[in-house]
């Protein structure tokens, strides 16, 4: 029998989840229903704990992408997570949460003691989900069957449905060997039961190289059997990446998402791309053609986002979190989001419900919203749309 790793917690719980035993999934299950209530009413302070935690379980890749800050970015720290902060996470969040996802700013194939973290969540009962960028899967380990036993979902990042395009983008990966990695795994996993099989997901990145051959793409994740395909716009985060930003070529990149959606209706593929640009004929200059002294017209006010619900609702301020590897605790993934709090200096339950995520979780879907909100990608899917609150992924 386990018991809460903070006994305050015990003050705050709902009878709901008072009446079930700690850790059970029962528990899991009620702790899921208040925290799905919390965020239809937009509460500041939440009843439930996180259902889904992010651990940062490593930093390092085998690949040098050249839209990633990792590449571009030479001071970008390569680091493990920390066994404290790790043993922190797991008495403190694991009883509550039904997911774990390994590291969202590394290859999760590279976590060291990755038998010990797999059955650290059989032990819960929990499931994991990894993006993956497929070149190390169905690799012969010590833990392949256990991570099998495990997943939930895997999502394989790839960019390009030709080995030239793909081999450009993903330096480091052969797309010979990743074709052949995705597909041995999409063989296993149609050999396991209905109900134990992973869900198997894609992201492509849009950008000049690679639009063109989303088509093609869509129809290789249709013979592999995948389950969705999630396609963003390029993040022109740093000036080397301006010339792949659909943005500047409008008019192309809308003819190309619509031969993307009609391929993938005709197939019955399940996607998720951006909206086209309405304003196809006239994108904006870039950072070099725009005159040094000119002043861009004032971009008009965007109506007001009432809450609950709005358009395009946040699902990680009330039931997810991401924990950085010295014990940060950061709300979601938009790149520059700060860290609320940090696990090493005080225990998880002062930060969730602390002074930030109240702050945030009350102006989130307001025509105010806080710090990296304002330009999040689930509000601003294109950077036409974005304007000038700028544009984050």
């Amino acid at each position: 029998m386990i018991a809460p790793a903070d006994p305050r917690v015990l003050e705050a719980w709902p009878a709901e989840l008072a009446s079930l035993p700690f850790g059970s999934p029962e528990f899991k299950a009620a702790n899921a229903r208040l925290a799905a209530e919390d965020e239809a009413a937009c509460a500041p302070s939440v009843r439930a704990m996180p259902t889904w935690i992010n651990l940062t379980s490593t930093t390092a890749c085998n690949l040098k992408c050249f839209m990633c800050n990792q590449f571009l970015d030479p001071d970008s720290p390569k680091v493990m997570l920390d066994e404290d902060v790790y043993q922190r996470v797991v008495r403190e969040l694991y009883p509550y949460a039904r997911t774990m996802q390994l590291s969202a700013f590394g290859e999760p194939l590279m976590t060291p003691k990755m038998d010990q973290k797999l059955a650290d969540l059989e032990r819960h009962g929990m499931k994991l989900e990894m993006v993956s960028n497929g070149t190390l899967m169905m690799k012969e380990s010590r833990f392949r069957e256990q991570l099998l036993r495990t997943l939930e979902l895997v999502t394989f990042s790839m960019d390009g449905a030709t080995r030239a395009t793909y081999n450009s983008v993903r330096t480091g990966a052969e797309f010979d060997e990743v074709f052949a990695n995705i597909s041995r795994f999409a063989e296993r996993r149609l050999e396991m039961a209905a109900a134990q099989r992973p869900k198997m997901n894609f992201n492509y990145i849009l950008m000049r190289r690679t639009v063109a051959e989303a088509p093609k793409f869509v129809e290789m994740v249709h013979r592999w059997g995948g389950d969705q395909i999630v396609f963003n716009h390029l993040v022109t985060f740093h000036p080397s990446l301006l010339g792949e930003s659909l943005n500047y070529c409008r008019a192309y990149a809308n003819e190309w998402q619509d031969r993307t959606r009609e391929v993938a209706k005709a197939l019955g593929v399940k996607i998720s791309i951006p909206p086209n640009f309405t304003d196809a004929d006239s994108p904006p200059a870039t950072a070099v053609e725009r005159p040094a002294a000119a002043t861009p017209a004032p971009a008009p006010k965007a109506p007001a986002r009432p809450c609950g619900p709005p358009p395009i609702k946040c699902w990680f301020l009330w039931q997810r979190v991401y924990i950085a590897p010295f014990g940060d605790v950061v709300p979601c993934c938009l790149a520059g989001m700060p860290a609320f709090g940090n696990m090493q200096k005080t225990s998880f339950y002062d930060v969730w419900n602390g002074e930030t995520y109240r702050n945030y979780r009350q102006h989130v879907f307001t025509e105010r919203p806080l710090g990296k909100c304002r330009s999040c990608y689930l509000i601003y899917p294109n950077a036409e749309l974005a304007g000038a609150d700028g544009f984050e992924y």
